[in-house]
Order: structure tokens, then C-alpha cells, then sequence
């Protein structure tokens, strides 16, 4: 069975005889970490540890700002992005950018730049992505697209967390406007690469950290009244097209979950354990409403003992598992506090739980 078929088949609560088994990232310095105590130098970390694959394409959704350095040394880079952001990127160590100034200061600049996707052609690709769509198709992995979660562009590129948080308060109808701009022009984008292309996608996926650790980034009333619309738009984008409908977000999701579900969405990840999130409980809940994807402890694998290893795998993956609907992930990416060793504990545990 290949990765696309098990996972497509536990999105589906279709019977399977496996949970499948992901991690999607792992920090550089992990890599560099681990072979030195034992990874084989040209290994393929899939291959090695035998993981499930998932492959995504990232369309550019931006409103196609030129980009540009504006200074630069050997520690770090200044820029502007296509979304008109600038950001300070670091040379030597593994970080998000930082973000100095945004594209947008205020509601009347954001309208403005909204204007951009007027004349942007729906028909640009990425021709080194499609070339490693094609190897991805042809391994069988789990294919996703990951369009801008629009409520994220909000927030995090176009007016920045606090003036955008505050927008969907002060200037709800233009966010509004924004967001549905924003879906028209990706989901059109999409169509595109799905008729004019020929891409066949198995899942569409949104990453966008809309809660924190103490729960939603804004009240389940907003989310109602602003975002679910959008959400509910790309829904039916996926019923049209047979396709899943997952997200991806940290913080604390426990109070997102019920509007998820709500909304259609058929998977939530990583489910960060450090906010809160515990799949034992949201099992319990929820039951097989939406697929758990991850809850595995990154702070337990990289410091606990061997038998708090294996507990925290072992109980979380046989009380999640129970009706299926549930995917293996660390609760985020694996950072290089995880020793070899740890991982491959993890891993062989995983084993001797992963069938039904």
C-alpha cells in the first residue's frame, strides 16, 4: 500500500491495517546532529526510518511585490518579499525571518495592495515544483496543496498580528473583502493547475497558526461570522475536486476543534501537546468526527527517559487509533534536542503499536 493510499484511506475512516506514519520536518541542525551519532551520511530520512510521504506544493498566492535585498553580510539579509514585507533572514542559525516592517500599515494600504490581484494571471507556476510533483506521483505520496490560509495572509503578511487581529474587530467587512479576494484568486489558481495542468491533488491544506498557547487568536463568534465563510468556500473547492480538507495550526486548538468540525475540515495538526493538547482526551470528545494528525511530544522525546518514551508513544497512538482516524506526527517539526537514539526509539515503539 503506498503512502497516498493508507492516508487517503484513514482521512476516509476507511479501514486500514495501519496508522500511517509522518513527520514532515526536521530542522537542519537535527540532521547535522544525528549523523554524527549514527545516521548514515546519504541517507533518505523516509527511506531509512520508513515513513509514509507527503509531498506539498506550494502555490504563490502572493500579490507579487518584486523582490529585493536591500542589505546583506555573513550573518543575515535584508529584503523585501513578494508580499511587499520587509524581513531580516539569518545566515547562521535556523529561524523564521523577522519581520520589520509590513506591506501594509493601515486598512487603506491593504485595500490597495488587494488591488494588485486584479491583474495577476492565475496561470504562473512553479516549473521546479512540478518536476518534483512528478516524482512524487510517481513514489505514491500523499499529495497536497498548501494555498494561503486567507485570515493568515491577514495577520501575518499583510498588516501584521496586531493591527490585523484588531482589523477583524474595527473593519470587519473589508477584511471580509480582503479574505474573499484572496480565495477567488487562489481557488482559481487552483483550478487551473488541476484542468490546465493536469496536478492531481489528494488533499488541500492550510497552514496558519490561528490559535496560541492559550487558545483561539480571536473569539469563536469571529470565526463564525468572518473566517467561516472563506473556509466553507474552499470546502466545497474540495468537494468538487475529491479532495481533503486538513490544517495545520498550533497553539492550544481545544476550543477550535468543535468549529472545525463544524466547518468540514478532516484533519487538524500537529495538535502542539506543550498548549494543552492531549489526542487521549480529544479522542474521547470527538471520536472519528476529524482525523487527529500528531500530539507526540517533542519535549518528552528529546528529554524523557526511555519509559516516558515509550508511554508517551504507546498511550497517546492505542487510545487514538481506537476507530481509526489518526495519523503519527511530533507536535511540530523535530528539533535537534531529539538525539538519535531518541528518534529511533520513537520509531521502533511506533511499530509495535501502528497495527490494528
Amino acid at each position: 500500500m503506498t503512502s497516498r493510499e493508507l492516508i487517503s484511506d484513514t482521512l476516509a475512516r476507511r479501514p486500514t491495517s495501519r496508522i500511517p506514519i509522518c513527520d514532515l520536518a526536521f530542522w537542519p541542525e537535527t540532521i547535522e546532529r544525528w549523523k554524527k551519532e549514527g545516521l548514515p551520511e546519504s541517507a533518505d530520512i523516509h527511506e531509512y526510518f520508513g515513513l509514509d510521504r507527503i509531498f506539498t506544493y506550494g502555490p504563490d498566492n502572493s500579490p507579487g511585490f518584486k523582490e529585493k535585498t536591500l542589505e546583506e553580510n555573513e550573518t543575515f539579509a535584508i529584503y523585501t518579499d513578494n508580499f511587499g514585507n520587509t524581513l531580516q533572514r539569518w545566515k547562521t542559525k535556523t529561524a523564521p525571518p523577522a519581520n520589520i516592517r509590513y506591506g501594509a500599515t493601515n486598512m487603506e494600504e491593504a485595500l490597495n495592495c488587494l488591488k494588485r490581484y486584479n491583474d495577476i494571471a492565475v496561470d504562473r507556476v512553479d516549473v521546479a515544483q512540478i518536476e518534483e510533483y512528478k516524482k512524487a506521483q510517481k513514489r505514491g505520496d500523499f499529495i497536497t496543496v498548501t494555498p494561503l490560509e486567507p485570515a493568515w495572509f491577514v495577520i501575518e503578511h499583510l498588516l501584521g498580528f496586531e493591527k490585523g487581529l484588531t482589523a477583524f474587530m474595527e473593519y470587519p467587512d473589508e477584511v471580509s473583502r480582503i479574505m474573499e479576494q484572496l480565495a477567488d484568486f487562489s481557488i482559481a489558481h487552483l483550478k487551473w493547475l488541476i484542468e490546465s495542468k493536469g496536478i492531481q491533488f489528494d488533499g488541500l491544506w492550510f497552514f496558519a497558526d490561528l490559535c496560541y498557547r492559550n487558545g483561539m487568536l480571536f473569539s469563536p463568534s469571529v470565526y463564525r461570522r468572518i473566517v467561516q465563510p472563506i473556509h466553507r468556500k474552499y470546502r466545497q473547492f474540495c468537494d468538487e475536486n475529491n479532495l481533503f480538507f486538513m490544517l495545520h495550526c498550533d497553539g492550544d486548538v481545544r476550543n477550535f476543534i468543535p468549529l472545525l468540525i463544524e466547518t468540514g475540515f478532516d484533519a487538524i495538526q500537529p495538535l502542539e501537546a506543550r498548549a494543552g493538547n492531549d489526542v487521549r482526551e480529544l479522542k474521547r470528545l470527538y471520536g472519528n468526527k476529524i482525523t487527529f494528525f500528531g500530539n507526540i511530544n517533542a519535549d518528552v522525546i528529546a528529554r524523557g527517559a526511555q519509559k516516558e518514551i515509550v508511554e508517551e508513544v504507546t498511550s497517546k497512538v492505542n487510545a487514538a487509533k481506537k476507530g481509526g482516524g489518526y495519523i503519527y506526527h511530533i507536535d511540530h517539526s523535530v528539533p535537534p534536542t531529539v538525539s538519535f537514539d531518541n528518534y529511533c526509539l520513537l520509531l521502533k515503539t511506533l511499530k509495535e503499536v501502528m497495527y490494528f
